[in-house]
C-alpha cells in the first residue's frame, strides 16, 4: 500500500502543473474584466453599461484599461463559443466562457471609434475593434493551493467577417512563490 502512495504522490508531483485535484474551495474569487494592452486603448464605462454589460470592468494586472470616446453608433453580431482545449487534461483554467455557450459582440459602427466589447453568461471582455477586427480581454485574479495568487488573462481576436474568432487563455502568477507550472487554452468562437 505504501508503494502505490508513494507512487500517486510522484506521479502527481510529475504533473507540474495546477490541477483541480487540489484547488481551494474557497468561492471568493475576484472577477475582473479588462481591456488588452495599449495602444489599444478603448474602454468607456458608460458606454458598456448602455450595450448591456451591467458591471463595468475593472483593471486587470494582464488586460490594459481602455479610456476611448463611446461610440455614437452600436452594432453588434451575435457569437458561439466552438471549442476549447486545454494545454493538459489535468490543468485547471479559471475560464469566463464554455464550451457551447452563446454571447454577443458590440462595436462601435460609427466609423469614429475603437470601441469594442463582448459579453457571455459568465462574464464580459472589452478592448477594441480596427475596421472588422477585434481584439478583447477579460481577467481573473484567483488564490491558488501552492500559496500564489494567480492572474488570468482570456483574449477574443480576429477579424469578425471571417465568422472565426481566437480565443487564449493565459496566467500568470502575480503574487507568491515558489508558484506550480501555469496552464494555458485555446479555441474558437463562431460569429453567426
Amino acid at each position: 500500500m505504501r508503494a502505490v502512495a508513494t507512487a500517486f504522490v510522484i506521479a502527481l508531483a510529475a504533473c507540474g502543473a495546477r490541477t483541480e485535484l487540489y484547488a481551494p474551495e474557497e468561492e471568493d474569487a475576484s472577477v475582473l474584466d479588462a481591456a488588452h494592452d495599449a495602444p489599444h486603448d478603448a474602454r468607456d464605462e458608460d458606454a458598456i453599461v448602455d450595450a448591456g454589460i451591467e458591471d463595468a470592468p475593472l483593471p486587470s494586472p494582464l488586460c490594459a484599461t481602455f479610456d476611448g470616446a463611446a461610440p455614437t453608433k452600436i452594432c453588434t453580431d451575435d457569437v458561439h463559443v466552438g471549442f476549447i482545449d486545454v494545454s493538459m487534461s489535468t490543468c485547471f483554467v479559471d475560464l469566463v466562457i464554455q464550451f457551447g455557450q452563446d454571447g454577443f459582440v458590440n462595436f462601435a459602427c460609427d466609423g469614429q471609434s475603437q470601441w469594442a466589447n463582448a459579453k457571455f453568461p459568465d462574464g464580459g471582455f472589452v478592448g477594441t475593434i480596427e475596421g472588422s477586427t477585434v481584439d478583447l480581454c477579460t481577467g481573473t485574479v484567483f488564490p491558488w493551493s501552492d500559496g500564489c495568487t494567480w492572474a488570468s488573462a482570456q483574449r477574443i481576436t480576429g477579424d469578425l467577417d471571417s465568422g472565426t474568432l481566437q480565443f487564449t487563455y493565459e496566467e500568470t502568477p502575480i503574487e507568491g512563490g515558489p508558484c506550480e507550472t501555469p496552464c494555458s487554452a485555446q479555441g474558437t468562437i463562431l460569429v453567426e
